[in-house]
């Protein structure tokens, strides 16, 4: 039979790995019949299984892992398996991942005890070579681990260590776990504002990040979760009951069964600070329901029957409420599971047994209390000290520096910005100074073309001295000189497109001799001689003439033979120092 069993086995395993890559979730129903048969038969079959599976990829087997968290047998074989690869392979940060995927799945599954020793080995494998994740990942579920078992002063211990990885590998989610932790830790030393400080910011910081991934969701529910638990603490249950509502809401719609049982327990809190101690036993009632036939943590089972303890005694059902006082503290002492809360319920033991005058009994469970009271106590003196030493003042010191080096950069950005400034300033005067003098120019100019009352007549030049120079015919060059002056005098200037070629034509001469003409006896080129008459006629005009004023100066640069504004105002500016635009509204100016 159990040979048959094995040959089913091997056909499984046969068929597993032609659709390992493709189907995982059928990869999954195939391991659960693997399972099933393993549970019934053979332990063999466990062993191979696992050997098959470490010849998977790191990135598979991950994939795998987190997709059966729900099954603890399954997720063991494949946390082995990526165990049992990375020790064959000798890699170490492939190890510290394989210890803690074993050690989480034990976690998971409450075997605390048994998940340590893991962790242990993931942090001795990272700790060396540290990476991103490890190991302060490995040391952070330490701590939850220790702090679950109300070892607070190691679970501070580790997390002191986790928060130094985390800073160097600028790990931004794993300092908001650490956050998270030491908010719980200052909870239990006492420090409540300062708590839910950090619990504030942790809950600001995870709902970013779930609001952006849904998968983000657990760590999101428990700091809201966290969050509500401390408002309870503060005596603010309508708060409190606001985030449990939040958080329970987000549970259902994600189908997180886990969290909204827990968060259904600490709402009893809430309603029994509204004095609404019906609906606390509803809840409690409904908890017990959700946890049937599931493997409870001892702190649950303790909360819950302080829950039902707590709500009897109140609503004055002190005989039923007795059994449930007396099991807190049986619980407590068999696990050593000490925590602030619980010194209430040895207030109400204290309180009954005074009122029943059994002195014996209130003298004993004095002697519990006062017990609870110096191991809190210590945990307390030591936690107080090593938050504020280990942590504390660390963070202190770096926002001191930071705030340092930000008035640093502020000084720096000052100084910048009054050297631009200054720079700005300095500009500024330079271009007002210049504008001043500008137009200071401007205005002389103006005043000096208003008092020129003919237009400028061309220089020319000693004829004796240039005739020597140029070597033309005394004859020749007196007929163009004759003939320029005449030109002048009849605005031959004004016409369009004017050329040294056209005007030699027109004179009876070759442009060779026309142009050295112009150069030497009107002392300029021939466009800058053709340009200024253009320049002095227009000013006069512009001067007498009020109908020109109302031209445009695209209209005022076509009348006198410019091809283009912008070849006429620099024309009038080389020849007057000013630009026309400005002429005309001097002149407007004076004439309105």
């Amino acid at each position: 039979m159990i040979l048959n069993i094995k040959k089913t086995h091997t056909i499984l395993l046969k068929s597993l790995s032609i659709i390992l890559i493709k189907k995982k979730q059928i990869i999954l129903v195939v391991l659960m019949m693997i399972f099933i048969l393993q549970f019934v038969y053979s332990q063999d079959i466990s062993r191979s299984n696992i050997e098959f599976l470490s010849l998977d990829s790191y990135n598979n087997l991950t994939e795998l892992y987190e997709e059966s968290k729900n099954n603890d047998s399954i997720a063991k074989s494949i946390s082995e398996a990526f165990l049992l690869k990375a020790k064959r392979e000798n890699n170490n940060p492939k190890k510290a991942e394989g210890y803690f995927m074993v050690a989480h799945n034990l976690t998971l599954a409450l075997a605390y005890n048994e998940a340590l020793p893991y962790l242990d080995s993931a942090i001795v494998y990272s700790q060396d070579n540290y990476t991103y994740k490890f190991p302060a990942k490995a040391l952070i579920l330490k701590a939850n681990i220790k702090g679950a078992q109300t070892n607070f002063t190691e679970a501070m211990d580790n997390l002191t260590i986790a928060e130094d990885y985390a800073r160097k590998t600028n790990n931004i989610d794993q300092q908001y776990d650490i956050k998270y932790f030491i908010a719980l830790l200052k909870t239990n030393v006492g420090e409540y504002k300062e708590g839910f400080s950090l619990l504030k910011k942790t809950v600001d910081y995870r709902k970013i990040k779930f609001l952006k991934d849904t998968t983000y969701s657990r760590p999101y529910l428990q700091s809201l979760f966290a969050l509500a638990n401390q408002f309870n603490i503060l005596k603010q249950p309508d708060s409190s009951l606001i985030y449990m509502k939040k958080a329970m809401t987000i549970s259902l719609k994600l189908k997180d069964t886990l969290l909204y049982s827990r968060m259904l327990l600490s709402s009893v809190k809430s309603l029994n600070l509204k004095s609404e101690y019906q609906s606390s036993i509803d809840s409690l009632k409904k908890y017990e329901a959700i946890l049937k036939n599931r493997e409870v943590r001892i702190g649950t089972e303790l909360r819950i029957a302080f829950g039902f303890g707590n709500t009897y005694f109140k609503q004055g059902k002190k005989e039923i409420a007795l059994p449930y006082l007396k099991k807190v503290d049986s619980l407590a002492f068999a696990d050593s599971f000490f925590v602030e809360s619980l010194k209430e319920n040895y207030e109400f033991l204290i309180t009954y047994y005074k009122e029943k005058n059994n002195t014996k009994q209130q003298l004993f469970y004095i002697n519990r209390l006062l017990k609870i009271d110096s191991i809190l106590d210590k945990d307390k003196a030591y936690l107080s000290k090593k938050i504020y030493t280990d942590y504390d003042t660390p963070n202190l010191i770096r926002e001191k520096k930071q705030l340092i080096s930000e008035l640093e950069k502020e000084k720096s950005k000052r100084k910048i910005w009054l050297i631009l400034l200054s720079i700005f300033s300095v500009g500024l005067i330079a271009l007002l100074v210049y504008n001043y003098k500008k137009q200071k120019r401007y205005k002389k100019r103006f005043q000096e073309l208003l008092q020129e009352n003919q237009p400028k007549k061309t220089i020319l030049n000693n004829k004796s001295e240039a005739r020597a120079d140029i070597g033309i015919p005394k004859d020749i060059v007196d007929a163009i000189l004759n003939k320029l002056e005449d030109f002048e005098e009849k605005k031959g200037f004004l016409n369009l497109d004017l050329s040294v070629t056209y005007l030699a034509k027109e004179f009876d001469t070759n442009s060779k001799y026309f142009s050295k003409i112009i150069n030497t006896y009107k002392n300029k080129s021939f466009t800058s001689y053709i340009n200024e008459l253009r320049i002095h006629y227009i000013i006069e005009e512009l001067k007498t003439n009020s109908k020109f004023r109302k031209y445009t100066i695209k209209a005022i640069a076509n009348e006198i033979g410019f091809n283009t504004t912008e070849a006429f105002s620099k024309s009038f500016y080389k020849t007057t120092g000013i630009y026309p635009s400005y002429f005309i509204k001097q002149i407007e100016n004076r004439t309105h």
